[in-house]
């Protein structure tokens, strides 16, 4: 553990010796040593390990209410007041978490799809109309839906966070991870990893092929004189993407559980990366993948030609999620190779 020892001695210079330092020293060590541990024992190599154990803890300052060094780190009077310690979670606490997070991630699995899915309706009336200027009403009635159901995912949504906010401490991480929480994040972890990898298998596959309804119906306009009949097709890859976004989510919950009770953060899901670009695209990806196609096929009325943006965008999705998983290895790899010089 030389790049830890050599972590912490330069992390405590700036302060002095006294025994209530070392001990907290010794304690921290103690801690990044079971972080590192627990990392290498859920794949990470080594330099990803200490990479994210050394971003995790950060600064003394972060930490010093978890470790009771607030006086000796903000040079407080003697007898002065310290910041109020944090209080440990116990057993029963991470297991209401746990349980809340696994029904509130239902909530999310069922929100984000209906923002995939809000223009499917608008979709299948122009199909079903099958004018490449659809009636008023027709318009009118699809409108409606579609911000019905982006209402109803905004609702979901609120009452998602309402579920969860009776654990505000454990989400914003304010509370201590002690050799517990770990233990019992990692088990829960490695108990539902299996389940959450074919599930992402699943939804990524659904994302590669969601363009063959497209391309199917496309194929059959050539042999029919309505064009609209690709919007089948359309709809089909939108409801592709939803299923496999749903799968992906919702089997996501001990993830994300395991990740806020280890101060680390789901980081191969573009949605929760830790590059802010990669959290804004994904989260305006699929909605501008719609607005591009609905702006381009009225207005050129070239139908039979603008449904190429679901294929390329089912693949393109599938290509950012690979990128961000490579990224984040580069990150945990640059961070341990710059605390080792």
């Amino acid at each position: 553990m030389s790049v830890i020892d050599s972590y912490l001695e330069t992390l405590f210079s700036p302060y002095p010796g006294s025994p209530r330092m070392q001990e907290a020293k010794v304690e921290l060590r103690a801690m990044m040593e079971g972080q590192y541990q627990g990392l290498r024992e859920d794949g990470l190599t080594e330099s990803q390990a200490l990479g994210k154990v050394i971003a995790e803890f950060g600064s003394l300052e972060e930490v010093s209410s978890v470790l009771g060094i607030d006086r000796e780190i903000h040079g407080g009077p003697a007898g002065s007041e310290t910041a109020e310690p944090m209080e440990h979670l116990t057993l029963e606490r991470m297991r209401e978490y746990t349980a809340a997070v696994r029904g509130s991630q239902l909530f999310s699995a069922l929100a984000v799809p209906l923002f995939v899915l809000c223009p499917v309706p608008l979709l299948l009336l122009f199909a079903f109309d099958g004018q490449p200027s659809p009636a008023t009403w027709t318009v009118a009635a699809g409108l409606v839906i579609l911000l019905v159901m982006v209402t109803a995912g905004v609702l979901i949504l609120v009452l998602r966070e309402s579920r969860l906010a009776d654990f505000e401490d454990i989400e914003e991480g304010r509370s201590p991870v002690t050799a517990q929480v770990r233990s019992y994040a990692r088990n829960l972890r490695r108990e539902e990893r299996r389940g959450y990898a074919v599930a992402t298998a699943v939804a990524m596959a659904l994302w590669i092929l969601c363009a063959v309804p497209t391309l199917l119906t496309a194929l059959a306009t050539d042999d029919s004189d309505n064009d609209m009949i690709v919007l089948f097709g359309v709809s089909g890859t939108l409801a592709m993407i939803a299923v496999g976004l749903f799968l992906s989510i919702r089997a996501g919950w001990a993830e994300h559980a395991a990740s806020t009770l280890l101060q680390d953060e789901d980081e191969d899901a573009p949605e929760t990366s830790t590059s802010p670009a990669i959290r804004v695209i994904a989260a305006v990806y699929w909605p501008l993948a719609a607005a591009i196609y609905l702006a381009w096929s009225f207005g050129t009325g070239d139908w039979q030609i603008s449904w190429i943006i679901w294929p390329i965008a089912g693949v393109l999705y599938a290509a950012l999620w690979s990128v961000n998983m490579a990224l984040t290895g580069d990150r945990a790899d640059a961070g341990a190779q710059g605390v080792g010089r």
